[in-house]
């Protein structure tokens, strides 16, 4: 009735930035409305399957990560999607075909002598620029010669998801480790590319104005938006609900 509502941030999550840049709509109903849907998407279920085979394969014995193992890994692990979360069977298969090629593509093109450094672990720490925790998971971090590698295994990313996770890591690895990595790796598996990255300092300041920006659009949910993306909306659990658009009924909404 006249008054402005806002989302508290207590905690900037990789995973609510990702989906609030992916459409702001379906963050606000999974996230701030928390209504859950039967239907689960499908962009999940894969990037569940993929950190799975990712951790598992790290681990193994530098003699048995094959390609071999990379196959077998990911039909143990795939059988838990649901066909019917897809858009056809054919779509189903060729998610499906795609993520085994590209994984065996590029877990396998180097040696993995020594263990990873981090291997799907999940960092928070208070950045006082920010006024608020930062959560991230960092997929793989493998040794270099002077510092370390940050490998980000996705589903699919576009040029927006790719400039936070660079903001993201940029800042935690410096507020964090006291050190930038000597390069970041984020590798989109439905078609196949990887963007190699270099960080400086520069990224870190750029990337905090960043994380402050989004942290500001976050907190006014009668800002929001929907994506003009067909793709995501063409997966989204919420699609019945998004033309009626977002009807705030609370004064107040936190997020942790």
């Amino acid at each position: 009735m006249g008054k402005e509502y806002q989302v508290s941030i207590a905690t900037l999550t990789d995973y609510h930035l990702q989906d609030f840049i992916r459409c702001p709509y379906q963050f606000y109903f999974h996230h701030i409305e928390g209504k859950n849907t039967t239907q689960q998407n499908w962009r999940k279920m894969v990037q569940l399957v993929i950190n799975q085979v990712v951790s598992r394969y790290y681990k193994l014995p530098p003699a048995n990560q094959t390609a071999k193992k990379v196959m077998e890994l990911i039909d143990e692990h795939s059988r838990v999607m649901d066909v019917r979360q897809f858009d056809s069977k054919i779509h189903y298969y060729r998610a499906l075909a795609k993520i085994t090629d590209y994984l065996i593509k590029f877990l396998t093109s180097g040696k993995n002598e020594y263990p990873p450094l981090f291997l799907y672990e999940k960092f928070n720490m208070v950045i006082s620029e920010l006024g608020t925790d930062l959560s991230l998971i960092l997929d793989v971090a493998e040794w270099s010669s002077n510092s370390f590698i940050i490998k980000k295994f996705l589903v699919d990313t576009n040029e927006e998801m790719t400039v936070l996770f660079i903001h993201m890591i940029s800042v935690f690895c410096q507020k964090a480790f006291g050190r930038l990595p000597e390069r970041m790796e984020i590798i989109s598996l439905m078609d196949g590319k990887m963007k190699t990255y270099i960080p400086t300092m520069n990224d870190v300041s750029d990337g905090l104005e960043y994380l402050n920006i989004i942290k500001s659009l976050l907190q006014n949910p009668k800002e929001y938006s929907k994506t003009d993306c067909l793709t995501v909306c063409n997966s989204c659990s919420y699609r019945e609900r998004c033309n009626e658009g977002i009807h705030i009924n609370l004064e107040s909404i936190t997020i942790q």
